[in-house]
Protein backbone atom coordinates (compact mmCIF):
# COMPACT_ATOMS: atom_id res chain seq x y z
CA UNK A 1 0.00 0.00 0.00
CA UNK A 2 1.31 3.45 -0.90
CA UNK A 3 2.30 5.64 1.98
CA UNK A 4 0.25 8.89 2.03
CA UNK A 5 2.14 12.17 1.92
CA UNK A 6 3.24 13.16 5.37
CA UNK A 7 2.92 9.66 6.81
CA UNK A 8 5.42 8.87 9.49
CA UNK A 9 5.57 12.48 10.56
CA UNK A 10 7.31 13.70 7.42
CA UNK A 11 5.68 16.52 5.44
CA UNK A 12 6.45 17.15 1.74
CA UNK A 13 8.91 20.01 1.30
CA UNK A 14 7.41 23.40 0.52
CA UNK A 15 8.70 25.60 -2.28
CA UNK A 16 11.01 28.32 -1.00
CA UNK A 17 9.14 31.46 0.03
CA UNK A 18 11.00 33.58 -2.54
CA UNK A 19 9.95 31.18 -5.34
CA UNK A 20 6.30 31.28 -4.24
CA UNK A 21 6.48 35.08 -4.10
CA UNK A 22 7.86 35.28 -7.64
CA UNK A 23 5.16 32.92 -8.91
CA UNK A 24 2.44 35.04 -7.34
CA UNK A 25 3.89 38.21 -8.89
CA UNK A 26 4.05 36.52 -12.30
CA UNK A 27 0.38 35.56 -12.03
CA UNK A 28 -0.57 39.11 -11.05
CA UNK A 29 1.35 40.52 -14.02
CA UNK A 30 -0.36 38.16 -16.43
CA UNK A 31 -3.87 38.62 -15.07
CA UNK A 32 -4.61 42.02 -16.76
CA UNK A 33 -3.44 40.63 -20.13
CA UNK A 34 -5.62 37.58 -19.69
CA UNK A 35 -8.56 39.75 -18.69
CA UNK A 36 -8.52 42.05 -21.74
CA UNK A 37 -8.32 39.07 -24.10
CA UNK A 38 -11.77 37.93 -22.99
CA UNK A 39 -14.14 38.63 -25.85
CA UNK A 40 -13.15 39.63 -29.37
CA UNK A 41 -11.31 42.55 -30.94
CA UNK A 42 -10.06 43.65 -34.33
CA UNK A 43 -11.09 45.74 -37.30
CA UNK A 44 -12.18 48.68 -35.16
CA UNK A 45 -14.54 46.65 -32.98
CA UNK A 46 -14.27 45.27 -29.49
CA UNK A 47 -16.54 42.95 -27.53
CA UNK A 48 -15.73 42.46 -23.89
CA UNK A 49 -13.27 44.36 -21.72
CA UNK A 50 -11.59 46.10 -24.68
CA UNK A 51 -14.83 47.97 -25.39
CA UNK A 52 -13.64 50.24 -22.56
CA UNK A 53 -10.69 51.24 -24.78
CA UNK A 54 -13.06 52.60 -27.43
CA UNK A 55 -15.00 54.54 -24.82
CA UNK A 56 -11.83 56.01 -23.31
CA UNK A 57 -10.53 56.97 -26.75
CA UNK A 58 -13.75 58.84 -27.56
CA UNK A 59 -13.64 60.60 -24.19
CA UNK A 60 -10.06 61.82 -24.68
CA UNK A 61 -10.91 62.99 -28.20
CA UNK A 62 -13.81 65.01 -26.78
CA UNK A 63 -11.65 66.55 -24.04
CA UNK A 64 -8.43 67.14 -26.03
CA UNK A 65 -9.97 68.02 -29.41
CA UNK A 66 -6.97 66.94 -31.53
CA UNK A 67 -6.98 68.38 -35.06
CA UNK A 68 -6.11 66.60 -38.27
CA UNK A 69 -2.87 67.85 -39.79
CA UNK A 70 -4.56 67.63 -43.19
CA UNK A 71 -7.43 65.85 -44.86
CA UNK A 72 -6.58 62.22 -45.53
CA UNK A 73 -3.49 62.31 -43.33
CA UNK A 74 -2.41 60.02 -40.53
CA UNK A 75 -1.41 62.37 -37.71
CA UNK A 76 -3.59 64.48 -35.48
CA UNK A 77 -2.16 67.07 -33.14
CA UNK A 78 -2.75 69.60 -30.39
CA UNK A 79 -0.61 72.40 -28.99
CA UNK A 80 0.30 71.86 -25.34
CA UNK A 81 2.67 73.26 -22.73
CA UNK A 82 5.40 70.76 -21.96
CA UNK A 83 5.27 69.52 -18.36
CA UNK A 84 8.19 67.13 -18.12
CA UNK A 85 11.78 67.67 -17.02
CA UNK A 86 14.05 69.96 -19.01
CA UNK A 87 15.93 68.22 -21.81
CA UNK A 88 18.28 68.95 -24.69
CA UNK A 89 17.55 67.40 -28.08
CA UNK A 90 20.18 66.04 -30.45
CA UNK A 91 20.47 69.30 -32.41
CA UNK A 92 20.96 71.35 -29.24
CA UNK A 93 17.37 72.56 -28.85
CA UNK A 94 16.60 73.04 -25.16
CA UNK A 95 13.10 72.06 -24.02
CA UNK A 96 12.01 73.63 -20.73
CA UNK A 97 8.83 73.07 -18.71
CA UNK A 98 6.13 75.39 -20.03
CA UNK A 99 7.46 75.49 -23.61
CA UNK A 100 4.83 75.10 -26.32
CA UNK A 101 5.12 71.82 -28.24
CA UNK A 102 3.08 70.00 -30.88
CA UNK A 103 1.75 66.77 -29.38
CA UNK A 104 1.16 64.17 -32.10
CA UNK A 105 -1.45 61.40 -32.10
CA UNK A 106 -2.23 58.63 -34.56
CA UNK A 107 -5.58 58.61 -36.33
CA UNK A 108 -6.54 55.01 -35.57
CA UNK A 109 -9.59 55.12 -37.81
CA UNK A 110 -7.38 56.12 -40.73
CA UNK A 111 -5.18 53.13 -39.95
CA UNK A 112 -8.24 50.89 -40.03
CA UNK A 113 -9.51 52.37 -43.32
CA UNK A 114 -6.13 51.80 -44.96
CA UNK A 115 -5.91 48.22 -43.75
CA UNK A 116 -9.33 47.43 -45.20
CA UNK A 117 -8.24 48.65 -48.66
CA UNK A 118 -5.40 46.13 -48.75
CA UNK A 119 -2.72 48.84 -48.72
CA UNK A 120 0.87 47.94 -47.84
CA UNK A 121 0.45 49.36 -44.36
CA UNK A 122 4.00 50.09 -43.15
CA UNK A 123 5.03 51.86 -46.35
CA UNK A 124 1.74 53.65 -46.87
CA UNK A 125 1.73 54.92 -43.29
CA UNK A 126 5.31 56.18 -43.58
CA UNK A 127 4.36 58.00 -46.77
CA UNK A 128 1.34 59.63 -45.12
CA UNK A 129 3.38 60.54 -42.04
CA UNK A 130 6.04 62.24 -44.16
CA UNK A 131 3.37 64.25 -45.98
CA UNK A 132 1.85 65.27 -42.63
CA UNK A 133 5.24 66.36 -41.32
CA UNK A 134 5.84 68.38 -44.48
CA UNK A 135 2.51 70.16 -43.88
CA UNK A 136 3.45 70.90 -40.27
CA UNK A 137 6.84 72.22 -41.41
CA UNK A 138 5.11 74.61 -43.79
CA UNK A 139 2.67 75.79 -41.13
CA UNK A 140 5.51 76.50 -38.75
CA UNK A 141 7.45 78.29 -41.47
CA UNK A 142 4.39 80.47 -42.17
CA UNK A 143 4.01 81.27 -38.45
CA UNK A 144 0.66 79.50 -38.11
CA UNK A 145 1.57 77.44 -35.04
CA UNK A 146 3.00 80.23 -32.91
CA UNK A 147 6.38 79.61 -31.32
CA UNK A 148 6.34 75.86 -30.82
CA UNK A 149 9.72 74.40 -29.88
CA UNK A 150 9.30 70.80 -31.04
CA UNK A 151 7.06 67.87 -31.92
CA UNK A 152 6.54 65.10 -29.39
CA UNK A 153 4.59 61.87 -29.18
CA UNK A 154 4.50 58.63 -27.19
CA UNK A 155 4.72 55.55 -29.39
CA UNK A 156 5.30 51.80 -29.52
CA UNK A 157 6.67 52.22 -33.05
CA UNK A 158 10.19 53.40 -32.28
CA UNK A 159 11.75 52.06 -35.49
CA UNK A 160 9.26 53.90 -37.70
CA UNK A 161 9.76 57.08 -35.67
CA UNK A 162 13.51 57.02 -36.28
CA UNK A 163 12.95 56.50 -40.01
CA UNK A 164 10.91 59.70 -40.00
CA UNK A 165 13.70 61.63 -38.28
CA UNK A 166 12.50 61.54 -34.68
CA UNK A 167 14.84 60.78 -31.82
CA UNK A 168 13.13 58.13 -29.72
CA UNK A 169 14.01 57.51 -26.08
CA UNK A 170 12.52 54.52 -24.18
CA UNK A 171 10.43 55.62 -21.23
CA UNK A 172 11.47 54.52 -17.73
CA UNK A 173 9.81 51.33 -16.39
CA UNK A 174 7.34 53.08 -14.09
CA UNK A 175 3.79 51.99 -13.32
CA UNK A 176 2.50 54.79 -15.57
CA UNK A 177 4.63 53.63 -18.53
CA UNK A 178 3.37 50.08 -18.03
CA UNK A 179 -0.18 51.41 -18.05
CA UNK A 180 0.54 53.29 -21.28
CA UNK A 181 1.93 50.12 -22.86
CA UNK A 182 -1.13 48.18 -21.72
CA UNK A 183 -3.40 50.77 -23.34
CA UNK A 184 -1.43 51.02 -26.60
CA UNK A 185 -1.28 47.25 -27.09
CA UNK A 186 -5.03 47.14 -26.49
CA UNK A 187 -5.53 49.75 -29.22
CA UNK A 188 -3.50 47.63 -31.63
CA UNK A 189 -5.81 44.71 -30.85
CA UNK A 190 -8.90 46.86 -31.45
CA UNK A 191 -7.87 48.57 -34.69
CA UNK A 192 -5.63 46.11 -36.50
CA UNK A 193 -7.48 43.59 -38.71
CA UNK A 194 -5.48 40.75 -37.14
CA UNK A 195 -6.62 41.78 -33.66
CA UNK A 196 -4.78 39.99 -30.86
CA UNK A 197 -2.49 38.13 -33.24
CA UNK A 198 -0.82 41.44 -34.10
CA UNK A 199 -1.15 42.94 -30.61
CA UNK A 200 0.66 39.96 -29.10
CA UNK A 201 3.76 40.81 -31.16
CA UNK A 202 3.85 44.31 -29.68
CA UNK A 203 3.23 42.97 -26.20
CA UNK A 204 6.28 40.73 -26.53
CA UNK A 205 8.67 43.17 -28.24
CA UNK A 206 7.58 46.80 -27.89
CA UNK A 207 8.08 49.31 -25.09
CA UNK A 208 6.76 52.90 -25.18
CA UNK A 209 9.19 55.56 -26.26
CA UNK A 210 9.07 59.35 -26.29
CA UNK A 211 9.63 60.60 -29.85
CA UNK A 212 10.99 64.13 -30.29
CA UNK A 213 11.77 66.31 -33.29
CA UNK A 214 12.82 69.91 -32.85
CA UNK A 215 11.23 72.73 -34.84
CA UNK A 216 14.59 73.33 -36.50
CA UNK A 217 15.00 69.69 -37.60
CA UNK A 218 11.41 69.52 -38.84
CA UNK A 219 11.78 72.60 -41.06
CA UNK A 220 15.20 71.58 -42.39
CA UNK A 221 14.09 68.03 -43.15
CA UNK A 222 10.53 68.52 -44.41
CA UNK A 223 10.02 72.06 -45.66
CA UNK A 224 10.08 71.60 -49.43
CA UNK A 225 7.13 73.19 -51.24
CA UNK A 226 5.13 75.69 -49.16
CA UNK A 227 3.35 77.67 -51.85
CA UNK A 228 0.03 77.98 -50.03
Amino acid sequence: MATPPGAGGHLPPLAPRRTRHRSALALLKEFPWWLIQLGRAGGGRAIGVLAVWLGWERLTEFVWRPQHVRSGGFFRYRIVHYRGPAKTLADGTRIEPGDRVVELHFDNRRLLALSLTGAQLPWELLKLAREDLAELACRIARGELDEVKALVGITLFARAGRRLGFEVHPLPPTWYTRLQRFFFVGLVAVYHPLGWRMAERYRERAWPGEAWMSRKTLVLRYRTDCRR
